[in-house]
């Protein structure tokens, strides 16, 4: 096993200039969720060269198996990026494209070696819950069953017969190379459209029904709701008016009001949820206005595997001292992750290197060794481990699965 994982870490180290140019490639296309065209077509071509067979998954996803057997380990890696906040461009500003990359050097440092199981390599699309309207016409027209790269492969079965789950994530952690067992929190999507009447708002403002009105007292109730949230269940609420109708002349006749509840449990979440779409309907109630709240399901908080957080810890520690690694950090990000850790045995550890905002136009990579070598070393020496001592979450599997799609998915 040693020489086995020194000989793979000896190749990714070989394999260095070319891990970083295919980063610096796939950070310079970055494409928004199910738009994976030419990121899917950069990893196909890389994939040829070494010879390696992938299948389609989810429009815009690949997976790619190496090995047979068991057990099964999957690695997954986001492909999508996010929308520029100045201009109509796009980039790879939460660290996407640096997954990718690490999956396709463990790919690359694999491929030829004997491996007592299966590995998954997923390249999974539209981690990011955005271009609702997109997704929609995408889901009404078969290509996709999900808004989510993950919930849609987990719904036609890419993890059915699947151990464990592994995954890697950019972090902003300061004064520290890795992070492990950190955790994500959960969020429900909440809609509320107040449809109110339109009158002249000098002469006969009395004849309307102001819509805007209905929003703006549905936002201060959320601001006074936010005395019945435990704060060791972090939930948070931040509603903000994204439409509205009318001029100075005219009482408002439609409003809109959109928020994400998140929270770290899931059933503090459902409660939070509950209680903030309550809100939203009776405050539209009370102003006499057509309310109409609508209810999606975001990403189910992440709680990882600690059983293979202490084989990554072991890793990460053949590449670091103690004192670079923060452990059991708590987020207030999400990702749809956390519906595979609902499900499998699920892990996701931080690497630095990058610098910048999260999200922002800013968001650069700054450190390719730690952002780019070190994670395909850590997930290749954790598949090792897990090949030989398995950690599975098959057992109810199948029932879980079906709960995740009634319930959650299903609501």
């Amino acid at each position: 096993m040693k020489e086995q994982k020194q000989r793979i870490f000896d190749r990714i180290d070989q394999n260095a200039d070319a891990i970083r140019q295919r980063s610096r490639r796939l950070f310079d296309t970055p494409e928004l969720g199910y738009r994976e065209f030419e990121t899917g077509r950069l990893i196909q071509d890389w994939l040829t060269d070494w010879g390696v067979a992938w299948t389609p998954v989810s429009y815009t996803g690949l997976l790619v198996t190496l090995g047979a057997g068991e057990p099964v380990v999957a690695v997954v890696a986001d492909m999508d990026g996010l929308p520029q906040k100045a201009g109509a461009g796009r980039i790879h500003s939460c660290g996407h494209s640096l997954q990718v990359s690490a999956a396709l050097a463990l790919i690359e440092a694999l491929k030829d070696e004997p491996l007592k199981g299966t590995v998954k390599v997923i390249f999974t699309p539209a981690e990011e819950m955005i271009e609702w309207d997109y997704r929609q016409r995408l889901i009404a027209q078969g290509l996709v069953q999900y808004p989510s790269g993950k919930q849609d492969m987990i719904a036609k079965g890419v993890f059915d017969h699947v151990d464990c789950v592994l995954s890697c994530h950019a972090s902003g952690e300061p004064n520290c190379r890795f992070d492990v067992g950190s955790t994500l929190k959960g969020f429900v999507i909440l809609k509320a459209v107040y449809r109110g009447l339109g009158a002249h708002a000098g002469a006969a403002p009395f004849a309307g029904k102001n819509a805007l009105h209905a929003a703006l007292v549905a936002q201060t109730a959320i601001a006074f709701l936010k005395d019945r949230f435990d704060p060791d269940d972090g939930v948070n609420v931040q509603p903000v008016l994204s439409e509205t109708a009318g001029t100075v002349n005219i009482v408002p006749d439609h409003a809109v009001v959109e928020t994400y509840v998140r929270a770290k449990r899931e059933g503090a979440l459902l409660a939070a949820a509950d209680l903030v779409e309550n809100c939203l309907k009776k405050c539209g109630e009370a102003m006499d206005v057509e309310t109409e709240v609508i209810r999606r399901p975001g990403f189910l908080p992440l709680s990882q595997s600690r059983e293979i957080n202490r084989l990554v810890k072991e890793n990460m520690l053949l590449l670091c001292r103690e004192g670079d690694i923060r452990e059991n950090l708590v987020s207030g990000a999400s990702g749809d992750v956390g519906d595979l850790g609902a499900l499998l045995p699920t892990i996701q550890f931080g690497f630095t290197g990058v610098s910048g905002r999260f999200h922002g136009d800013d968001f650069t990579v700054t450190d390719e060794e730690n952002a780019c070598l070190c994670p395909p070393k850590i997930l290749a020496g954790t598949v090792l481990d897990l090949l030989a001592r398995p950690v599975s979450g098959r057992e109810g599997f199948a029932a879980r699965k079906a709960e995740y799609l009634r319930t959650w998915l299903g609501m």
